[in-house]
């Protein structure tokens, strides 16, 4: 920017004044009016030297305001509107020189902010000086927004995208700072800044969306106001759909925080662009005067968006967030603030604490878990409790650890008068009771057992409670995992679980025995347990043809209890089925006897804990891996049969490698049966069947170049674009099978012309709408996985 030299302006009427002979009154007049009239001859000057020193630093722009205000002033008084004319032209020739300058030059962008100030100062004097609110519009100040702005909207046209960049960074710097519009300059800014928003340098949409968003009205009614309603409408397209990152963080910033807009400011928590990601925590969230305006669901689906994200920038700012603004919101009490996030039914509130605990450090010495808590748990605190002694325990705090939780014995007591208040609790109260209960039992799985008075209770108190009828699945994992650490060892653990399950078990037995004592008087006791299961299945088809009365439901939930512990028991089990014999029993007796039955429950639970067991024994799983294959396919059978069978088969074959599993069926009938599920029109299979066979190839168990084309045209088929787990998976794999070994890029050089032929035919048959990519496109993305220098090592 050129340099204006200034000029030292010399006030000799003033000298002249004060030694003449003539009155007071006279003189002063003279002087102001010969004050007025240099000032008018003196703009060329005076302007551009206030131009030059704003430019300088942004410390005096408040002094140059004033000054230049004054002069404004003069101009007006001097010669009315042509006093006004000639200093606005003045004005604008120093202001053409800086809107040609290039973005980011510090020197124009403080005199862009200067001409902001100025505007704000000028309208601020017109306000003190207005008597009513219609003088207000009708100032020196008004006359001079209007002109500049009128002038501004000439440049957001022109070709030179640096005068489009300034112009839009000036109208939105000045939209603030203006008074009422008139419509029809109103109706030219909004038009004029619309079609600024569609222009192809993102620089200049950016400032087009700061100064469209001065444009948005205040009012909650927002279908009342059409225009408002259109603004609104283009700063939402422009936040989702924008191709920069800019323009979509600059809507995100500066949108309205209304019921229509929130739902599309959380939308943003899943941009591609960290920078945005993180944004939305520490602007729009900060900013909402309580996060209960958004739903129960959009807190738990924005705080796992955040904690969750992995740009480590994006969880520090969700958590800042949460540990300072919301907690503040919840008058800095925790209990009210989980009461908030719905703990019982939230998936991300675990995370929320033990990230709250890391943040706040300040505060974990002043948690008080005395007996009065302990006597009057609710929800929120039985899950503070439970949250902060696993953080404590984790991160290795023995102190604050033994300070929060009691002794083992003392714990006993309340997981024990806490379960008879849930055996009590109607049916209203009964999910409350149980979710305390588990936090509870989730505790005993921290605890240390080294007193023997405290193991012994412990150990009594949770074997009465696995003896109970109703008692939850999410209770039953606790204390088979509880029991697990109470044991000597897994031999001794399996044999107590074994023996509470054949406790359970007796039940049935007794009641069969009573139904029918004749039948059961002449067999011995072993026959009779053997015979249980064929029994079992004889009356399960009678009960479908008669119903089944409460006493038969009863004891298919007592079976259904007992294949969920021994589920429980064999997910912890490690030791190989040959050295715990006390297997075999449970496997004939209870696992064997449940996949016979008609209840689909009780097929799905023999099956997992017959893949289980397999997983302990080679032999045992040579021998069942017929019935597992079969099973994906049985038509009778659920889909989540059909899957839990699949992911069996997987698990056998990573456990024991392909040649162990391959002895008794061949390994191409294995490959087939798998590769078929990649074909079939369930997508959870197709994810399931996809991702085992990307592991068995990633840990070399499998090399099969035809497995290998049919998992990249099932990654190009646009048939799989909504199966987000088996894409996400074929993403992984395709870059690391690929780069990890040059040998796996001589495959892939193998079978890439039959592979693209069959990608291109299938483009042809698909429809132009679809997501495929085109031909060329999956050419260069399969010759950059042919790359040898991306070999990694």
């Amino acid at each position: 920017m050129a340099k204006a030299k200034p000029t030292k302006i010399v006030d000799d009427t003033a000298s002249s004044a004060s030694s003449s002979g003539t009155t007071p009154s006279k003189s002063s007049t003279t002087t102001s009016r010969s004050r007025k009239q240099n000032a008018l001859d003196t703009l060329r000057t005076d302007i551009p030297h206030i131009f030059q020193e704003s430019q300088k630093t942004a410390a005096n722009h408040r002094k140059n305001a004033i000054k230049l205000r004054k002069i404004q002033e003069q101009c007006s008084e001097l010669n009315g509107e042509n006093g006004e004319a000639a200093f606005n032209k003045e004005f604008i020739r120093n202001l053409n020189v800086v809107l040609a300058i290039k973005k980011k030059e510090p020197a124009a962008d403080k005199v862009i902010q200067f001409v902001s100030s100025f505007i704000l100062c000028t309208r601020e004097k017109d306000i003190a000086n207005a008597t009513n609110e219609e003088e207000e519009g009708e100032g020196i100040s008004s006359r001079f927004v209007e002109h500049l702005m009128r002038h501004l909207l000439k440049g957001v046209r022109v070709k030179e995208k640096q005068v489009r960049l300034r112009s839009c960074q000036l109208i939105a710097l000045s939209t603030n700072s203006l008074g009422a519009m008139d419509d029809d300059l109103y109706t030219q800014l909004k038009d004029s800044l619309m079609e600024r928003v569609k222009d192809k340098e993102s620089a200049v949409r950016v400032q087009a969306v700061f100064a469209l968003s001065k444009l948005q009205s205040g009012e909650e009614d927002e279908a009342e106001n059409e225009d408002e309603e259109n603004v609104v409408q283009v700063m939402i397209d422009l936040m989702q759909h924008d191709p920069s990152a800019d323009v979509r963080r600059s809507a995100l910033f500066n949108i309205e925080h209304t019921k229509k807009t929130l739902p599309y400011i959380l939308e943003r928590a899943r941009d591609t662009d960290p920078y945005n990601r993180r944004g939305v925590f520490s602007k729009p969230m900060e900013e909402i005067p309580d996060f209960r305006v958004l739903s129960i669901g959009d807190r738990e689906k924005l705080l796992r968006y955040g904690l969750s994200d992995r740009d480590a920038g994006v969880k520090k700012a969700c958590t800042k967030m949460l540990a300072t603004r919301w907690i503040q919101q919840a008058d800095d009490n925790l209990l009210e603030f989980l009461e908030r996030l719905d703990v019982m039914s939230s998936n991300v509130a675990d995370d929320v604490l033990q990230a709250f605990f890391a943040y706040r450090g300040d505060i974990l010495g002043g948690l008080v878990f005395n007996d009065v808590f302990w006597v009057n748990l609710t929800v929120e605190s039985a899950f503070l409790v439970r949250a902060y002694a696993e953080y404590c325990h984790k991160a290795e705090d023995d102190l604050q650890f033994e300070k929060a939780v009691p002794e083992v014995t003392r714990h006993a007591f309340y997981i024990q008068k806490y379960s008879n208040a849930m055996q009590e609790a109607d049916e209203e109260d009964r999910p409350e009771a149980e979710f305390i209960v588990t936090q509870l039992l989730m505790i005993a799985k921290l605890l240390d057992y080294a007193d023997e008075n405290g193991r012994r209770k412990m150990f009594n108190l949770l074997r009465e409670m696995l003896m109970l009828d109703d008692i939850p699945d999410k209770h039953l994992d606790c204390i088979v995992e509880t029991m697990g650490r109470i044991s000597l060892n897994e031999k001794d653990f399996t044999r107590i679980v074994i023996e509470i399950i054949s406790d359970i078990r007796a039940s049935i037995d007794e009641q069969e025995y009573l139904r029918n004592p004749e039948a059961e008087g002449s067999e011995t006791p072993r026959k009779r347990k053997r015979s249980v299961a064929e029994k079992t299945r004889r009356r399960s088809l009678a009960m479908e043809e008669v119903g089944q009365n409460t006493t038969e439901l009863d004891a298919m939930l007592t079976r259904v209890r007992c294949l969920t512990i021994t589920k429980f028991m064999l997910q912890r089990s490690t030791e190989p089925l040959k050295e715990n014999s006390y297997m075999y029993g449970l496997l004939n007796e209870l696992v064997i006897p449940a996949l016979a039955r008609q209840e689909e429950v009780m097929q799905e639970l023999g099956l997992q804990c017959l893949g289980l067991i397999c997983a302990l024994d080679q032999t045992l799983a040579q021998s069942n891996m017929e019935l597992f294959l079969t099973c994906i396919f049985a038509e009778q059978a659920s889909d989540q049969l059909h899957q839990l069978s699949l992911k069996i088969v997987f698990d056998l074959l990573l456990t024991f490698g392909m040649a162990a599993m391959s002895e008794q069926i061949s390994e191409d009938r294995i490959v087939d049966n798998v590769t078929d599920c990649l074909k079939g029109n369930e997508p959870e299979l197709q994810a399931i069947a996809a991702e085992g066979l990307c592991k068995l190839m990633l840990t070399r168990m499998l090399k099969n170049p035809t497995v290998l084309e049919n998992l990249i045209i099932l990654y190009f088929d646009p048939a799989t674009a909504e199966n987000y787990h088996l894409r996400q998976c074929l993403n992984y794999f395709m870059q690391v099978y690929f780069h990890s070994s040059h040998d796996n890029q001589v495959t892939l050089s193998k079978i890439f012309v039959p592979t693209l032929t069959h990608l291109i035919q299938k483009y042809n048959e698909t429809d132009r709408n679809a997501e495929m990519p085109a031909p060329v496109v999956i050419a260069q993305q399969m010759l950059e996985w042919c790359e040898p220098r991306r070999v990694l090592g």
